[in-house]
């Protein structure tokens, strides 16, 4: 599958997962009632197949073609996306420490776990529009077909070193089960409270 595609297609899965997580944070956040299985559940997800698999191939091989190809890899599009991948990765650590934490939580607790997963939500569904519009668009124009079919090999290797005991289904099969369980009505419509935005040029991300 082309390499574009296929992150794509894994961006369509996330931005149902990251719903389900702040359906669920808003419902833990109103019943001051949580589930430390269910986060747990969702931090396997992203931090497994967001950030490990998805933002991995990004970084390793996309990013670095385009850094090839002539971007900077310290400033404009690219240096952006791997800040948001960096405050991605913060907010999940947040996350992941109050799953783990052994006390009850108190009212604090609460607070920051439906902050932090509605930031996590807001960061995740900007960016994503910023790649799909602006940064994937940019690597289809500016890379040539054999740099393309690079990154294209250098996916499916990726992959390959990363499919131990079958852990890419089970975590698409993790995502499916948490959305069925804390999707909102009507999967895949942005929230009725939110507008999106305009999407920024390359020079603006």
């Amino acid at each position: 599958m082309d390499a574009i595609r296929t992150l794509i297609e894994e961006h369509r899965l996330i931005l149902r997962a990251v719903e389900a997580l702040e359906s669920y944070a808003e419902r833990v956040e109103r019943e001051r009632r949580v589930d430390r299985d269910e986060v747990a559940g969702f931090v396997a997800f992203l931090a497994e197949f967001v950030d490990l698999r998805h933002h991995g191939k990004e970084e390793d091989v996309l990013f670095a073609a385009l850094a090839d190809a002539g971007f900077s890899a310290a400033s404009g599009p690219l240096a952006v996306m791997r800040a948001d991948h960096d405050r991605g990765r913060r907010l999940v650590r947040r996350i992941r420490e109050l799953s783990e934490k052994p006390e009850a939580w108190d009212e604090a607790d609460f607070e920051s776990f439906a902050g932090d997963a509605r930031a996590y939500a807001d960061l995740l569904r900007d960016h994503i529009r910023r790649e799909d519009e602006v940064l994937y668009p940019m690597a289809e124009e500016h890379l040539s077909r054999a740099q393309r079919r690079q990154v294209e090999e250098l996916f499916r290797l990726f992959e390959e070193q990363r499919e131990a005991g079958r852990l890419h289904e089970r975590l698409h099969d993790l995502a499916e089960r948490l959305i069925e369980r804390h999707g909102r009505a009507g999967a895949g419509r942005q929230s009725a409270s939110r507008h999106p935005r305009p999407v920024p040029s390359c020079c603006e991300m």
